[in-house]
């Protein structure tokens, strides 16, 4: 390579494992003047490492120059943390996860680098200025790319993700590790080339399987979130239908109690005084009779509190008999459809109509629910169903629950938003009496 690269070496590994950085953590939060603080850091922290290297770095094979070749490595990666800390608005862990994975996207696209300079016509080419950049950006370039692409769907909106120590711990230590020792032998002079061809092959073949690994276990923990949140949810809507319980039979008892005293006032109260009370009240006899006691009781509920925001719920479930669903799987279904459409009515703009139209049908064994009501704006999607604007941190995990629920019945759940007006249609099979 030209004397000035090999000069500045160190210098031009900061900016490539930079690089990495920015590919693994693009969605990271950064500080006011990014780009200037980016560009200040690394040409301080390029000189920091191009005046430590003139000072420990050691040429050949010797015990003292592969250490000092490892060390170098070391310090590099040092830097590399503090023009992160420098650029972004991180925890310590998060730092060390970006910065591990940066470094092994290097040393990826670095030992890609190496292995074609064994063929010797591309040797040849990295031997001059112009050479040594293509074959730099082609190198770097593609196996950057090729990161972002493959990681991209681990990556985003995951930031939170990061910010985990044992994940952290992880990656610096299999980092020491495995590529602190490869730097041992890499500018060994003593190499022939089919132990530079193994070698590179190796560290390729060592930095892909950690990558996979960091992200499968970042996937895994997850997954694990989604679980713990989920299981939240079921809680919350359990202790939630069994206080709809009890409320919907306290109000019907009142309203009753009421209804008897006012009719009692006959003889005491003018007429005109007792209907205006009577029509005060009558609000409260919302009474749903579906023949299912849990769809009463929900129904009855959103139909008070539909009532109370001014939105029109027309419900026709047309003696479809939901028996065989369990009923907190059935409460779950409809309360989700119901308390998104409920939010979805009231982000309307005053003058639009505000509706939610609710049906159930049965043919044999099949039982196909739909609903709809008018929405305003795109639909945000994720994993294929609509995302909560409402409250980000559950990630739509009401449509999943309904979806899951559906599923465990046999059925499946459809979507569509079609001239401003969102319908949702759930299929569920009946098990055929035997």
């Amino acid at each position: 390579m030209p004397a000035w690269y090999q000069n500045i070496r160190s210098a031009v590994f900061l900016f490539q494992a930079m690089m990495g950085v920015l590919i693994i953590g693009y969605t990271l939060k950064k500080r006011p003047l990014f780009l200037l603080r980016l560009l200040a850091s690394l040409v301080v922290g390029g000189w920091l490492c191009v005046s430590i290297q003139n000072i420990l770095y050691v040429p050949g094979s010797t015990s003292a120059a592969l250490i000092s070749h490892a060390a170098m490595s070391l310090i590099v990666y040092f830097v590399l943390i503090l023009v992160v800390l420098v650029c972004f608005t991180e925890t310590i862990w998060t730092v060390l996860f970006v910065t591990a994975s940066g470094y092994i996207a290097q040393d990826l696209a670095g030992s890609l680098k190496q292995l074609m300079k064994q063929i010797p016509s591309i040797a040849e080419l990295a031997e001059n200025t112009f050479g040594i950049l293509l074959v730099d950006l082609l190198c770097y370039g593609g196996v950057f790319l090729l990161l972002f692409v493959l990681f991209r769907p681990f990556i985003q909106d995951r930031e939170e993700d990061f910010n985990n120590k044992l994940k952290a711990i992880f990656s610096i230590v299999v980092l020491i590790i495995c590529i602190g020792m490869a730097r041992l032998t890499q500018d060994n002079p003593d190499r022939n080339t089919m132990a530079a061809i193994a070698e590179s092959s190796y560290a390729i073949i060592v930095d892909t399987l950690i990558l996979i690994l960091q992200f499968g276990v970042m996937d895994q923990a997850r997954l694990k979130s989604h679980i713990e949140i989920m299981r939240e949810l079921i809680h919350q809507q359990h202790m939630h239908y069994e206080a709809s319980k009890v409320s919907a039979q306290l109000i019907n008892e009142k309203y009753h109690d009421l209804k008897k005293m006012l009719n009692s006032f006959q003889e005491v109260v003018p007429q005109e005084q007792l209907d205006r009370m009577m029509k005060s009240i009558e609000r409260y006899d919302i009474r749903v009779n579906t023949g299912n006691d849990v769809l009463d009781v929900l129904l009855t509920q959103m139909m008070d509190l539909c009532l109370q925001r001014n939105i029109n719920l027309t419900c026709s479930l047309g003696g479809a008999d939901f028996s065989f669903v369990e009923e907190f799987d059935l409460y779950a279904l409809f309360h989700n459809a119901l308390d998104n459409a409920i939010n979805a009515v009231m982000a309307l703009p005053s003058d639009k109509d505000r509706y939610i139209i609710l049906s159930a049908s049965q043919d044999e064994n099949i039982i196909t629910i739909h609903m709809e009501n008018p929405s305003d704006g795109e639909i945000t999607y994720n994993e294929g169903l609509p995302a909560s604007q409402r409250d980000p941190k559950y990630h739509g995990f009401g449509m999943k629950s309904m979806l899951h629920t559906a599923e465990r019945y046999h059925g499946t759940l459809a979507i569509k938003q079609e001239n401003n007006l969102f319908m949702l249609d759930i299929l569920l099979l009946m098990p055929k009496k035997t």
